[in-house]
């Protein structure tokens, strides 16, 4: 039988399935990608792996006697493979039974929302469908991934748009750039996956650019791989989940040699005042200087005060 080819588009970018006798044998990347992440290679072997789950399976103890099996088991005990018809059934008994006992407010409408899926099979948006359309359940917000930034970002600078929408074009960052501050994230596996799916792969190209044009970067990061070497990116290893006092204390030492751009602070913020207080101490006597942030993200403060200068 001759083979047939299917677009497709995956997180890890655009390809074309080959199916034989309905069979996958193969992934094409893209043709104008330049870059094509190698995950995709890995897609026809999990396809038919003996690792892949193949049918519903459901704890032993939990299958003999419901809800009163407890929890002890969860991770231990054998799993029994049941038929999505029996599956179902019991799913459903078991949504009732708690919706009777408990009310809606004890059904999570949480899921993990990646996966290899695309948006039609999209497991956390089909569950909170389901219980929705049913009545309503607990639902979640945020997320595992930009959760941080989804709410703090809307009182920085008015929306969280930046992280999901329009950003800046690289060829405007390669022709505006002096100085590339990176807080980790250049790492080029980083660039492989997305969750509508890259086209084209490229963010090393764009970073080769930068390196050819001599752009200096510098990568704050706990480990050295979150920037490339062809980057020859200058590293400060600051201690894990410590960045705030690193920016506060770059404020600081900007605001102590006149080097804050005050047309911009009150042309396009509101509240710069109030933030230009905290930094210098005036409500805590805490000045958030190079020195203070030294002891909490384990920089040298002249290393600090040297960067402020740098991005001036």
């Amino acid at each position: 039988m001759a083979l047939r080819r299917f677009p497709h588009l995956a997180h890890w970018g655009a390809f074309t399935a080959v199916v034989e006798d309905g069979r996958l044998v193969g992934c094409e990347p893209f043709a104008s990608d330049p870059n094509p992440s190698p995950i995709l290679g890995n897609i026809v072997p999990s396809v038919y792996s003996d690792r892949r789950i193949r049918r519903p399976a459901i704890r032993e103890s939990w299958l003999k006697h419901r809800h009163r099996a407890g929890g002890d088991g969860r991770g231990r005990e054998k799993m029994v493979e049941v038929d999505w018809d029996e599956a179902l059934e019991l799913v459903t008994e078991e949504i009732r039974r708690v919706e009777a006992k408990h009310g809606r407010e004890a059904l999570f409408a949480g899921s993990y929302g990646w996966s290899s899926a695309g948006r039609f099979h999209h497991a956390r948006s089909l569950i909170r469908r389901f219980y929705f359309s049913g009545g309503g359940a607990v639902d979640q917000q945020g997320n595992y991934s930009w959760g941080t930034a989804q709410f703090l970002l809307p009182y920085v600078i008015g929306t969280y748009s930046p992280l999901t929408g329009r950003v800046t074009a690289w060829p405007s960052i390669l022709e505006h750039t002096e100085i590339f501050l990176a807080f980790g994230g250049l790492a080029l596996k980083n660039g492989q996956v997305s969750s509508g799916g890259a086209v084209q792969h490229t963010q090393e190209l764009w970073l080769r650019r930068l390196a050819e044009k001599g752009i200096p970067v510098v990568n704050v990061s706990p480990t050295r791989g979150d920037c490339p070497d062809f980057l020859r990116a200058e590293w400060l290893p600051i201690r894990p989940n410590t960045d705030v006092a690193l920016m506060l204390a770059l404020a600081y030492e900007i605001l102590r040699i006149g080097g804050e751009d005050r047309n911009f602070l009150s042309t396009y913020t509101v509240g710069h005042e109030t933030l230009c207080d905290y930094v210098r101490g005036v409500g805590d006597g805490v000045p958030k200087t190079p020195e203070w942030a030294e002891q909490i993200c384990g920089l040298p403060a002249a290393a600090i005060a040297r960067l402020a200068a740098q991005l001036v």
